[in-house]
């Protein structure tokens, strides 16, 4: 009986499966479940495959695999909130599976016909949300871009359906977004301009050409107040997210970090969104994967100190700074996310999980075994 305990240990420290039927191209890798991983869980409004396989798995990129999915991956939705979900084993293999459906051989967690909407793999919500207000943009197609003049009434903001003048010619007829310009990404490393972040504010059609390089439009929709100056450019076609998003570790990246957020302000915490800066130019694509972190804290030890005591460098005298750089202690990985929009210098991302807020300027690393809790 011992010996049995001894070898179902074995098994749930380090498990070892082929990709068969696994259409994500990653290398085979060793399939282990976190020391704390639960027997049974429940699945919850909110939930996602990612979400609940980070209860067990270390790496939950590796979901696919813990699922016994059917050959079409493509399609996730196998469990709803309220389905209770047991870890069985097949072959030395991890499995989960509904209570009560364990089978000899092959198992699989069949799609159910139900009301409510099924698990996705990631957060697809918070990625719409993002998607649906900003987009990066050349900053030199921002400052040659029509922008809005105001209208009859002499008034600073529009609101929906009024009919307002904008410098430039645009097609009647055609739906145009409007834009408000917000911060310029700039390389912290090689200075480059790297793109600008600009909100969606609305929209409007345009009604007809007037004398000169004037077009009247009409405000069609508004996400929030529409003011003069704000930029008008052709809604993109390919801003639709996609249906499904497989997240694998990424290549490395040389000085890569965090360069914005999505939003306004410093810091993001889980499935929020942030800018790196690397895109399709060094080759990051849609879904992979990178570890945040956080950079250690400057410190000045017992020698670099007059007063002979450790001293960290926020609270350091003028003259101790003066003395040299403090050393600094070792960054620690403190989040993981998922690039889901990828530009040519610039892409966007989601944290999917972490044990920390994220901030701009924090490095990212390279995804091997993260372990963080989701």
């Amino acid at each position: 009986m011992a010996e049995d305990k001894d070898v179902i240990k074995q098994q749930r420290t380090l498990l070892l499966g082929l990709l068969a039927g696994c259409c994500f191209g990653l290398q085979a890798q060793s399939l282990q479940l976190r020391d704390d991983h639960p027997e049974t869980y429940t699945v919850r409004k909110g939930d996602t495959l990612w979400d609940i396989s980070g209860h067990f798995l270390r790496s939950p990129w590796l979901w696919p695999r813990l699922w016994q999915a059917n050959p079409q991956v493509a399609n996730p939705h196998l469990i709803y909130p309220g389905d209770v979900l047991t870890l069985i084993w097949v072959d030395g293999q991890p499995r989960l599976v509904r209570e009560g459906r364990a089978q000899s051989g092959v198992v699989r967690l069949s799609p159910r016909v139900r009301a409510e909407a099924a698990v996705a793999t990631i957060p697809l919500a918070s990625i719409a949300s993002f998607t649906d207000g900003y987009r990066i943009l050349e900053p030199s197609l921002l400052r040659s871009a029509p922008y809005i003049l105001g209208d009859q009434q002499g008034r600073v903001v529009m609101v929906q359906g009024d009919r307002i003048y904008v410098r430039g010619q645009l097609e009647p007829g055609r739906l145009y977004g409007v834009y408000r310009p917000m911060e310029s990404l700039t390389d912290k490393f090689s200075y480059a301009e790297l793109g600008q972040k600009a909100a969606l504010v609305g929209s409007v059609t345009a009604l007809q050409r007037e004398g000169g390089d004037v077009t009247r439009v009409q405000v069609s929709s508004l996400k929030q107040e529409m003011r003069q100056g704000d930029k008008v450019l052709p809604l993109a076609s390919g801003d639709a997210i996609a249906a499904f998003y497989y997240p694998r570790p990424g290549p490395t990246l040389d000085n890569a970090y965090i360069i914005a957020m999505g939003r306004e302000g410093s810091t993001a915490g889980r499935h929020g969104v942030v800018f790196i800066n690397k895109g399709a130019a060094q080759g990051v694509s849609a879904g992979d994967l990178y570890p945040v972190l956080k950079p250690g804290p400057g410190i000045y030890d017992y020698d670099d100190s007059a007063l002979n005591q450790l001293t960290y460098y926020e609270s350091a005298s003028r003259y101790l700074r003066n003395t040299g750089p403090a050393e600094r202690l070792p960054a620690a990985e403190v989040a993981r996310l998922m690039v889901f929009r990828v530009y040519d210098e610039v892409s966007a991302a989601l944290v999917l999980d972490g044990q920390d807020l994220v901030r701009t300027h924090y490095p990212l690393g390279t995804l091997h075994d993260a372990g963080l809790r989701p």
